[in-house]
């Protein structure tokens, strides 16, 4: 049974695939923070940086956006983009990643219009396929059956889901984005630069469109509002996915009527424990992740060297596991135990080169060095679990990571949704301050301020 679980309430929105009872995806944004990475713009070249090999372009936003122009950029390679560029060109662009701090969105010619089964590529007739479909056949004849619909300037890749998909399914979607496609060219021609041409679905339809498929049984969402924005959405799409849709009723949080609650709250926690009493600590940093392999209280009943081979080849799956549901991408260092033989650290290798192929995420993975350390590089996301969920703490200069304000609301919310009682919620007035913004004055919660309450202390009192 492959499940999506997808929770909204008015701080938090969290999606999870199930697979049986095991979560093996999940993702978390805050309600509020839209991303502007997959938008497409009209936008205006506003300066030009030779030595940089960039153009700098108004999109409308408070920052330009950075084009690369060099003809050694792989993003410039484009049909519509010969790479000469003036200043008050107008040109069509795709934030490929979003504002990080000072820095302004990173900008693309190369524009791609993602379904659940095919991404039309705008620019280029090129026609592809998913690595990760391995069966030969099946990949001939998905490429026979998009080179009909390519042209010059439209191209298609097959993406996973697609080897499971009936050729109705796929063709429904084709055409949708070809209509999607000519809108944005109406639009592209019509419209005055800077402008927003084209805005890419939030979460949760961009979880639906990553990862719903024909191996999907059902998709359970705890919101009527929310559910009914998504069933709309995948009917104009022509998505079959809307089939699947069901609406939790049931008195009791959605995670945890199907037992992922314990496990959601280990994400929250650097330490994860392995089935063989080692463990290992995630910690994030400014420029990567780093990932310390522990032998823990393992029981050295065999010889060290086969017992420590054992708790690195436990902790490579647990690893490529917890970096999956934390959404963790750039680059990760893996602090792994020292091992002497050299055919263990070969099988090592070739362990993690194996979770890495089947990573639905671009990964990379280096060779052990001599220090026993491994590099690992993962096609980054604006923001991950940590962002999400954690806020840096500003009594110890920012150095340490507190859970955010959305995250401890929306624990308070869940809790009182789910009950009968009256109840008043004694807190930090910064806590209580978001309650009664989100929930305004339908809510009969009440209220307490404790006075110098940290954000993660409060209480809930039940009122007769």
């Amino acid at each position: 049974m492959t499940r999506l679980i997808i929770s909204s309430n008015p701080f938090l929105m969290r999606a999870a695939r199930v697979i049986n009872a095991d979560m093996n995806v999940f993702s978390v944004r805050r309600k509020g923070d839209s991303s502007i990475a997959g938008n497409i713009y009209k936008g205006v070249v506003d300066s030009i940086n030779s030595s940089l090999g960039a153009a700098f372009i108004n999109i409308g936003l408070e920052k330009n956006g950075f084009l690369c122009t060099t003809k050694y950029c792989s993003e410039n390679v484009n049909v519509y983009d010969s790479g000469d560029y003036k200043v008050g060109d107008n040109v069509l662009v795709q934030v490929s990643k979003p504002p990080i701090s000072k820095k302004g969105p990173k900008l693309t010619r190369n524009i791609t219009l993602p379904g659940n089964y095919i991404v039309l590529v705008r620019g280029s007739g090129v026609v592809g396929i998913s690595k990760h479909i391995e069966d030969l056949e099946k990949r001939r004849d998905l490429r026979c059956f998009l080179e009909k619909y390519a042209k010059k300037d439209i191209g298609f890749i097959a993406r996973t889901a697609s080897q499971f998909a009936d050729i109705e399914s796929i063709e429904n979607e084709i055409q949708y984005l070809i209509n999607l496609n000519d809108e944005i060219e109406r639009k592209a021609y019509n419209l005055n630069a800077p402008c927003l041409i084209y805005e890419e679905p939030q979460m949760p339809i961009k979880f639906i469109r990553e990862y719903c498929d024909d191996l999907t049984d059902e998709i359970i969402i705890d919101n009527e509002y929310v559910y009914d924005n998504i069933k709309a959405f995948l009917k104009h799409t022509n998505n079959k996915c809307y089939k699947k849709l069901h609406l939790y009723s049931r008195k009791e949080p959605i995670f945890s009527y199907f037992c992922l609650k314990e496990e959601m709250k280990n994400l929250i926690d650097n330490v994860v424990q392995l089935k063989n009493k080692g463990y290992i600590v995630i910690e994030k940093t400014e420029a990567l992740f780093s990932i310390d392999v522990n032998s823990g209280s393992y029981n050295y009943q065999n010889s060290s060297e086969d017992a420590i081979f054992e708790i690195n080849k436990e902790a490579a799956y647990e690893i490529f596991r917890q970096i999956t549901l934390r959404d963790m991408g750039g680059i990760i260092v893996v602090d792994f135990i020292d091992m002497a033989d050299e055919r263990n650290k070969t099988a090592l290798e070739n362990i993690l080169a194996e979770l890495a192929k089947n990573d639905k995420k671009n990964s990379t993975v280096s060779s052990i060095s001599s220090l026993g350390l491994v590099e690992i590089s993962r096609r980054k996301n604006e923001r991950d679990i940590f962002d999400e969920m954690f806020d840096r703490c500003e009594t110890c200069f920012n150095s340490g990571m507190v859970k955010s304000i959305a995250l401890i609301c929306s624990d308070v919310y869940e809790k009182i949704k789910y009950s009968d009682d009256r109840m008043k919620l004694h807190a930090g007035s910064v806590i209580i301050e978001n309650m009664k913004k989100k929930l305004g004055r339908k809510s009969d919660l009440e209220y307490q301020v404790i006075e110098n309450c940290g954000l993660e202390k409060y209480y809930l009192e039940v009122l007769k």
